[in-house]
């Protein structure tokens, strides 16, 4: 619907009018980016020890420099939002469940499988291949999303895919995942392409 097709007394509102900031939800995200970074941290101790001179710090050194980097910049905002409940004279409930928690609106609704699609690419990335995964993470995000052209999602998704792949396997002479099984094969198949 374009400016002019609007009638007047319609508003958009933004996400943050829709549904405005909740301390708890906050803290939340907050657990859960430290948890991740716990987890990551734990197994990033299978790389410590590969170095390529004594001087080397080694392979483990900036993820875990930046995983800490995450633990205290989480540990910085739950002060900063435990201050703002206080401040706003807010109660943090963490063992109380509202259903009205789940009133998400299309926007919301939009952004969280968007979340959850991306999930889903990143951990099937490694048994799926890159070559197969991407086009269709790049369908199923964009229609998700809202765009609904299928013929140039296709082939837009296709046609990108291939790109980033053979241009980091021709030009910058990284390996993407592969896959395993029929998925290898596509993925071997389609590289000696080139």
């Amino acid at each position: 619907m374009s400016e002019q097709d609007r009638p007047a007394n319609e508003e958009e509102t933004t996400l943050r009018e829709q549904a405005p900031p909740s301390t708890v939800r906050d803290m939340g995200i907050t657990a859960l980016f430290m948890l991740l970074a716990v987890g990551f941290f734990a197994v990033s101790q299978q790389f410590a020890g590969n170095r390529i001179s004594e001087y080397d710090p080694g392979a483990s050194f900036w993820p875990r420099a930046t995983l800490i980097v995450i633990l205290m910049s989480g540990l910085f905002n739950f002060v900063i939002l435990y201050r703002r409940a206080k401040k706003n004279g807010e109660t943090i409930s963490l063992g109380g469940f509202d259903s009205s928690d789940l009133d998400l609106s299309e926007n919301q609704r939009q952004y969280l499988l968007a979340i959850g699609i991306s999930v889903v690419f990143f951990v099937s990335l490694e048994h799926v291949g890159f070559l197969v995964a991407s086009p269709l993470f790049m369908f199923v995000f964009a229609y998700t999303i809202g765009y609904r052209d299928l013929g140039k999602l296709a082939v837009f998704s296709v046609a990108v895919a291939a790109i980033v792949f053979f241009t980091f396997r021709n030009v910058m002479n990284i390996a993407l995942p592969y896959g395993n099984g029929i998925f290898r094969e596509i993925s071997v198949y389609a590289s000696n392409l080139f």
